[in-house]
């Protein structure tokens, strides 16, 4: 279960792959259909292992397809999952809970620009807010992995909204061939809504954000929250996939936060606290010793700290402390 680097994402709407994107493409929406199709049945055959691991992959390319696996890991997921109180009907309505886990990424502010719909995928949203068209709380942001707070507000430049496009210039509307052309009116200055192809299995506002469309602007009220028989996050995938793909991304997690208790380091009858490097160094010197005791050999390159036991009593004799 090793973890991958960030590359650029070329082939974003393989054919074969199938993977779903937070897209409006045609191509992404034929994904999606075909995905449905597939039968459940194909899953019998595969191990558990490949189960995680086809879940985990269609996950990756859904939530967080431009960044690596370590920052996913380490800034937007945890094994503990926030939760509400619910009466006892609607416990037993509640989906699968793993799909929270991954409610932190819904902060970022290229997933929260991509669901007001101010661009038509999560690549447009990433590049406009590189680009500064982007502000929080009224300051320009051009980070967008920056996770919001609750009541953050984000406001985009209309000449950045993908279905905004400017008005018609006076020499158009005199094109038209009207005898008695409209005057040009305050009203005609402001951007017109032209809605993009393919947009409409889109079109909804999730509950936890409250778009304002005419200042382009969005406001970021809670994180998601379960609700009885569904979830608040909008995916296109079955809670069966999120759920394997939790089990594979807690693994890691739970791995890498793992923290060894020591018993406390006694030197001359008293308790030290030492840094960590002097003190791992000590103790492979007490392991040596014990293992000498019993009569077995220690390979040090297998210690975790590769100093000699000699060096060890080297440095402990200059320091002042253990005197």
């Amino acid at each position: 279960m090793g973890l991958h680097v960030a590359r650029p994402v070329i082939d974003r709407y393989n054919l074969t792959k199938k993977l779903i994107r937070m897209s409006w493409s045609k191509y992404n929406l034929y994904n999606m259909a075909t995905k449905e199709r597939e039968k459940e049945s194909s899953n019998l055959r595969k191990s558990v292992f490949q189960q995680r691991w086809a879940a985990k992959k269609q996950l990756r390319a859904y939530y967080v397809p431009n960044i690596s696996e370590r920052q996913f890991i380490d800034r937007h997921f945890t094994t503990k999952i926030k939760l509400q109180h619910l009466s006892k009907e609607d416990q037993k309505k509640v989906p699968p809970a793993q799909t929270l886990a991954f409610a932190e990424l819904e902060r970022r502010i290229d997933v929260v620009v991509f669901r007001s719909h101010f661009q038509d995928s999560i690549f447009n949203a990433r590049r406009i807010v590189r680009a500064g068209h982007v502000k929080v709380n009224g300051v320009k942001c051009n980070i967008p992995c920056r996770s919001l707070k609750d009541g953050d507000m984000i406001t985009v430049d209309p000449a950045a909204v993908v279905t905004l496009k400017p008005p018609r210039k006076r020499k158009e509307i005199l094109k038209d061939g009207s005898p008695n052309p409209y005057p040009e009116t305050p009203r005609s200055k402001e951007r017109r809504f032209v809605p993009q192809k393919y947009m409409a299995p889109w079109m909804f506002v999730p509950e936890y954000l409250e778009v304002n469309y005419p200042t382009c602007s969005t406001v970021f009220l809670r994180s998601p929250l379960p609700q009885p028989s569904r979830v608040e996050i909008p995916s296109p995938l079955d809670p069966t996939t999120h759920q394997l793909g939790f089990e594979w991304y807690a693994t890691i997690k739970r791995r890498k936060t793992r923290k060894t208790i020591w018993s406390p380091m006694v030197i001359n009858g008293k308790t030290c606290r030492l840094k960590p490097k002097f003190d791992q160094m000590l103790r492979n010197d007490q392991f040596v010793k014990r293992m000498a005791v019993q009569g077995k050999k220690v390979n040090l390159r297998r210690v975790k700290v590769k100093y000699t036991p000699r060096f060890v009593r080297k440095v402990v004799s200059k320091n002042k402390d253990l005197k």
